[in-house]
C-alpha cells in the first residue's frame, strides 16, 4: 500500500496542441514507445512527454507490481484523494494487449485537469500511463491523448531490466546500498536481495529514496523548504527534525541543505532515523531520503551521507 499512496503522490503532481500524431519514438529510461501527440517533446525532467504551451503531459511509470494490486489498491486509494473524480471506465486492445483506462477529474490550485490512465501488465509487472491536459481542452486533447496512449508499445525482452538512461543525475552505489528499482524518475537502493522494496515500506531497511522535481519550483528558503519535505515524507509519524543537524553543503557544484530527524514508522511504531539532502539547481530539486531504525544509524547514516555527496545533476 505504501507504493500506492506514493504513486497516487506522483500521479497527483504536476498537470504538465495537438492535432495529428508523430512516428512511434522511444521514450529514454523504458521499454515504453508511443505516437506522441503533435506538439509534444521528451521531457528532461520525467520519463515522458510535455507541451508546455499547453499545458499538457504524458507520464510513463513501470512498476515490479502485479497489474490485480494496481486495479484493485492504487485505483481506489487514488479515487480517495481530495478534489478527484472518477468521470469513465474503458477497455482496450493495444498490439494485441488488453489494457485499461481510467478517465479521471482533478481539482488542483483552483484549476480543472482531465487524465487518462491507462494500466496493462501481467502477475509481475504493471505498466502505468497518464495523460494529463486542461479540462477545458477537453474536445482538443481528449482523444489525441487517449488514442496516444493506446498506441504504446513495449520492447520485448527487457521486462525487469535496471535501466537508468535519461535519469537527469547519477548516484553512486555503496558497499551495502544498491540501486533496486526505478519508477520514473526516482531511484530507491536498498541492500542486496530485499526484492526491490517499496519506498518506506515497513520492516524493510535501510533505504533510500532519489528523485527529481517532474516540474521547476520557486523554492525561495532551501533550509525552510527542506525542513518542510522532511516532515511530510510518507509512512513516518511523530517526525522531529534535529535542528542542531541543518546545515547548507556544496554537493558537485550544486547547493544544498542537509539534516536529519528522529521519526516513527507508521505502522509498527518502530523507533527511526531519517537522513535528507535536497539540491537546488536551476528551478529543479533533488531530494535524497534515507531510512533506517534508529538502532541501526550509526552504521547506516555515513553510507547515506556517502552517496548523497556522489549526486551528480546530468540533465
Amino acid at each position: 500500500m505504501k507504493m500506492f499512496r506514493l504513486m497516487v503522490a506522483v500521479l497527483l503532481t504536476g498537470c504538465g496542441l495537438l492535432s495529428t500524431a508523430q512516428a512511434v519514438e522511444r521514450i529514454p529510461g523504458t521499454s515504453v514507445s508511443i505516437e506522441p501527440p503533435a506538439g509534444f517533446s521528451l521531457s528532461k525532467q520525467f520519463t515522458g512527454y510535455m507541451n508546455e504551451a499547453a499545458g499538457a503531459s504524458i507520464m510513463v511509470n513501470e512498476m515490479p507490481a502485479p497489474l490485480e494490486e494496481i486495479k484493485h489498491a492504487f485505483i481506489p486509494d487514488l479515487m480517495k484523494t481530495e478534489g478527484v473524480r472518477l468521470l469513465g471506465t474503458e477497455e482496450a486492445v493495444s498490439h494485441q494487449h488488453k489494457v485499461w483506462l481510467y478517465k479521471i477529474g482533478q481539482t488542483a490550485n483552483n484549476q480543472q485537469f482531465n487524465k487518462w490512465i491507462l494500466l496493462q501488465g501481467d502477475s509481475k509487472r504493471s505498466l502505468m500511463l497518464v495523460g494529463t491536459y486542461p479540462a477545458t481542452e477537453e474536445a482538443k486533447l481528449g482523444d489525441a491523448i487517449k488514442r496516444s496512449l493506446i498506441s504504446m508499445e513495449l520492447a520485448q525482452g527487457e521486462e525487469g531490466k535496471l535501466n537508468l538512461d535519461a535519469l537527469g543525475y547519477s548516484i553512486q552505489e555503496s558497499d551495502n546500498l544498491k540501486i533496486v528499482r526505478r519508477v520514473n524518475n526516482m531511484l530507491i537502493l536498498s541492500l542486496p536481495g530485499d526484492a526491490a522494496p517499496a519506498p518506506a515500506a515497513a520492516g524493510v531497511q535501510p533505504m533510500m529514496v532519489i528523485a527529481s522535481s517532474y516540474s521547476k519550483v520557486a523554492i525561495g528558503d532551501l533550509v525552510a523548504f527542506s525542513e518542510k519535505h522532511m516532515m511530510n515524507t510518507a509512512s513516518l509519524i511523530e517526525i522531529e527534525v534535529q535542528k542542531e543537524s541543518i546545515k547548507s553543503v556544496d554537493i558537485n557544484g550544486q547547493h544544498g541543505v542537509e539534516l536529519l530527524a528522529n521519526a516513527e514508522n507508521a505502522k509498527n511504531h518502530e523507533p527511526m532515523k531519517v537522513y535528507q539532502l535536497i539540491v537546488e539547481s536551476n528551478g529543479t530539486y533533488y531530494v535524497i531520503k534515507g531510512l533506517v531504525k534508529a538502532e541501526q544509524s550509526e552504521q547506516y547514516l555515513p553510507e547515506f551521507r556517502k552517496i548523497a555527496e556522489s549526486l551528480k545533476i546530468t540533465g
